[in-house]
């Protein structure tokens, strides 16, 4: 019986029944996959032409964690602004966010990669010492409980730490429940003790443990304290399971395609490499003279630490034959694009999205067009990271009692548009009269209607005139 099974029958007597069934043992190949060495895929045993078995290392392009990094970097950067109500308010946001806790804008970046590796993630909000943190849990570690369709409300992370007694391993398991239910948001805490890897083990008093920490804490609240991540794709492999799956789920095959095509091109230039056919006489030293002692004076003409030379039998009355193997880079090339094109279509990225030639691995930097399968598939997944980044900013702003009433969050589309040119086609519509001042910002900022009504109303406010640095007079009075 695994781990997760045994949690799942030990809380059964407790009557919380969490989903198990097969998406953890997924989630595991998934994450090998993303680590980029599989144990039964990438170490392997050959015969050898002396009947000996060698194991051998395949060598890889990764392409499982460059999908994943590529996805988050289409649907997140350095240059999105999340915007509340006020300057104020969004100052404020701004400063939990961006603390030495949180780090968000480096943090969220590896969490929405590590969501595409294992489909789901979690991130937990609460306060300690003062200050607003945000946890960013594996899916891996996360077991829900209660859910509706695909909306999940109870879920039990497990951390675990493990400690010697005498020669004796000690594992020490710590549950937490988060729940949300009818606007109350409670967690509770309880702590197990095993001396087996595999067992949840026996139940200790908590409080004996971790005194000044909350056992079970109930807050009445609009907003819940955990948001579940989840790839807004159908879960094909476990299908009674609420869990998300990987971006690189029903991929396997291609990413082993792709690396037995990598492998046999970088084996290529060692099998392919220049021999010279010597014989085994002409290797051997010859003596031509003595010195001062009287010692003989050996010459070898090959030098024999050279892996070029190769000496055979039968070739002593033979002229040196050198052979130089044609390589065969352009068909290995051409296959690993294949490849390629497979893969990228396949996760939604479109054909060409790779390309592989003779500098290595190239991803497409140009401007995304808005009919392509890549926008589509931006577009696509961008709806759930707005949903849970909108419920997880307000529960922060509750938690710090930040007053607001609208989450505006203005994701980076330079890859899809061109913003100067979208800038400058709007200033010159504004000054023309076809739109207005607060259409302008609509266009340039992404403010939604209320937002961008309030920001212009205070621009009105404070300042008479400013410039916008595109070449034009910007007027700001009406």
């Amino acid at each position: 019986m695994s781990f997760y099974e045994n949690i799942q029958e030990t809380l059964a007597k407790k009557s919380v029944n969490v989903v198990i069934g097969d998406i953890y043992d997924f989630m595991a190949m998934w994450k090998e996959w993303y680590r980029g060495n599989v144990n039964d895929f990438h170490f392997y045993n050959v015969k050898l032409s002396d009947g000996r078995t060698a194991q051998k290392e395949r060598r890889t392009l990764n392409m499982p964690k460059k999908v994943c990094e590529d996805f988050s970097k289409l649907e997140w950067s350095e240059k999105i602004e999340i915007k509340l109500d006020s300057p104020d308010a969004t100052e404020r946001l701004n400063e939990v966010l961006n603390s030495k806790e949180n780090a968000f804008k480096v943090n969220f970046s590896e969490f929405l990669e590590k969501e595409y590796a294992l489909g789901t993630m979690v991130t937990v909000e609460y306060q300690k010492d003062g200050k607003t943190i945000i946890d960013y849990i594996d899916g891996d570690v996360v077991l829900p409980y209660m859910y509706t369709n695909n909306y999940i409300n109870g879920i039990v992370t497990v951390s675990r730490t493990t400690e010697m007694e005498g020669k004796d391993k000690i594992y020490y398991t710590l549950l937490t429940y988060h729940e949300y239910n009818n606007g109350t948001y409670v967690t509770l805490k309880e702590l197990y003790m095993s001396k087996n890897e595999s067992e949840l083990g026996k139940e200790m008093d908590f409080k004996s443990v971790y005194p000044n920490v909350k056992e079970i804490e109930s807050v009445k609240t609009e907003y819940p304290r955990f948001q579940v991540w989840k790839l807004p794709i159908a879960n094909n492999l476990d299908t009674a399971s609420p869990m998300g799956i990987s971006i690189l789920a029903n991929h396997i095959d291609k990413f082993k395609s792709i690396d037995i095509k990598y492998d046999s091109f970088d084996h290529e230039f060692i099998t392919g490499k220049r021999r010279v056919l010597v014989g085994k006489k002409a290797i051997k030293s010859e003596v031509v003279g003595v010195d001062e002692n009287d010692n003989p004076v050996l010459v070898s003409y090959f030098d024999t630490e050279d892996d070029v030379y190769v000496a055979i039998g039968g070739m002593d009355d033979q002229p040196v034959k050198d052979i130089n193997f044609d390589l065969r880079v352009q068909e290995h090339i051409d296959g690993i694009n294949m490849e390629l094109n497979y893969l990228s279509a396949g996760v939604g990225l479109g054909t060409g999205f790779y390309q592989f030639d003779k500098t290595g691995l190239k991803t497409a930097t140009e401007v995304v067009s808005e009919n392509s399968d890549t926008y589509r598939t931006m577009v696509h997944h961008r709806i759930p990271i707005y949903d849970c980044l909108k419920d997880m900013i307000s529960a922060i702003c509750e938690i710090e009692g930040i007053p607001f009433t609208e989450v505006s969050i203005n994701l980076d589309d330079s890859i899809i548009e061109d913003t100067n040119k979208i800038r400058q086609q709007a200033l010159t519509e504004y000054n023309a009269g076809l739109i207005s001042k607060a259409e302008y910002f609509r266009i340039t900022r992404k403010l939604e209607d209320e937002a961008v009504e309030k920001y212009v109303t205070q621009m009105n406010q404070e300042i008479q005139s400013q410039t916008i640095s595109d070449g034009s007079e910007f007027n700001l009075k009406e």
